[in-house]
């Protein structure tokens, strides 16, 4: 069966959602937290749980790989490479300092859930929040100093037992200035749930071995109260790694189905199939436009088409109703349908709105309607 939605375990989660740090982020929460009619009324919650994340002001990498294209996301000649510039010690601590600065993104976060409870009522549960648990790259040979000692997670100059042990505890270091910063901050409206691990695959080779940090790790996470989050992308190997993974490496995982991202998949079904097997959830998926690539209106056509896919197949394989769902909703797509006066963007947003409170309804003939965001030529 799926990851059963609203376990009191997992802090009631349904629907949890990514959210960056930006400019507009005060503004656009809003829209993620709460569904407005059409005339920017509040008119119920939307969004019980957040995944927050973040860049380094340096540009040091805090994620395992980069993608690098012309595309960026799944046309053309893109593909992904592991990446450049580790993040530091330096770069870690300056992300916790981010979250929970004054007017940072929880402090914003919770004043919106007072704000809006005020209007709507207390959310069901408070709202859930999922910090980024900064990967620890391989090719780092010069972390910086934890528990006195200088850091070094690559093989270099030593034994892969070694440099998975350094960077375990730079993990449970992390892990831990998280949460004595949450309890000293007390965000009333919020709940820290646990921690997403940023790597889409859970690897092992001669120079890293993911697999035992993983399992340590989440044995300190789980002992601290906490969870561990995963998304792993849909292929073979990683469905496998699903096998029994709340035993071993991490206490919700949710599959992705890439179709909207690649040509060569063929829909959601063997992705939800998985997912269901392996007792995971289904990521929603919607990336509406990549800057530059050609036949830029046939592209957005044909994600329209895609992501109504992905609504279909929750009411087709039953993962709206029995399961709990990630969304990676990019381009700031949400806050877009959400402030549109455009017929076809208020329909996909109140379909949208309806499948997060699994309301919603396969519509007729859906695929050949692609007009929101101003596309109205079919596809031929």
């Amino acid at each position: 069966m799926y990851l059963e939605p609203g376990r009191k375990d997992l802090g009631g989660l349904r629907h949890l959602v990514f959210l960056g740090e930006s400019t507009s982020f005060s503004e656009d929460l809003k829209t993620y937290l709460v569904e407005f009619n059409q005339k920017g009324k509040p008119k119920r919650w939307l969004f019980d749980s957040f995944v927050l994340y973040l860049k380094t002001s340096s540009g040091n990498a805090l994620s395992a790989d980069i993608n690098i294209g012309d595309a960026m996301c799944g046309e053309g000649n893109f593909y992904a490479v592991p990446s450049p510039n580790p993040g530091t010690i330096k770069d870690w601590m300056e992300t916790i300092e981010t979250y929970y600065s004054k007017d940072g993104m929880l402090d914003i976060l919770n004043g919106e859930v007072e704000k809006f409870a005020g209007k709507l009522g207390k959310p069901e549960h408070p709202i859930n929040v999922v910090l980024v648990m900064n990967y620890p790259l391989p090719n780092q040979s010069r972390f910086g100093v934890v528990n006195g000692k200088n850091l070094n997670f690559s093989v270099l100059g030593q034994n892969l037992d070694k440099a998975s042990r350094q960077r375990l505890e730079a993990c449970q270091f992390h892990a831990n200035e998280l949460k004595k910063n949450w309890n000293k901050k007390r965000f009333p409206n919020l709940n820290l749930l646990g921690f997403y691990w940023p790597f889409e695959t859970v690897y092992r080779s001669w120079d890293m071995d993911d697999h035992w940090v993983l399992k340590e790790l989440k044995t300190h996470v789980n002992k601290m109260g906490l969870k561990m989050f995963w998304i792993p992308f849909w292929c073979s190997w990683n469905a496998h790694l699903l096998d029994d993974y709340e035993n071993y490496y991490f206490d919700a995982a949710f599959l992705q189905p890439n179709y909207m991202f690649y040509e060569d998949i063929k829909g959601v079904k063997e992705a939800a199939k998985d997912a269901k097997k392996r007792h995971a959830g289904i990521e929603m998926e919607f990336y509406r436009d990549v800057p530059g690539l050609p036949f830029r209106k046939k592209v957005i056509q044909e994600r329209l088409k895609r992501f109504r896919a992905y609504l279909d197949g929750g009411v087709k394989y039953g993962y709206m109703k029995d399961s709990a769902n990630a969304w990676f909703l990019g381009a700031d797509i949400l806050p877009h349908l959400c402030r549109s006066n455009k017929k076809e963007d208020r329909e996909l947003y109140k379909d949208i709105c309806a499948f997060i409170h699994a309301e919603y309804e396969r519509k007729n003939d859906m695929s050949r309607r692609s007009h929101a965001f101003g596309v109205t030529k079919t596809e031929g």
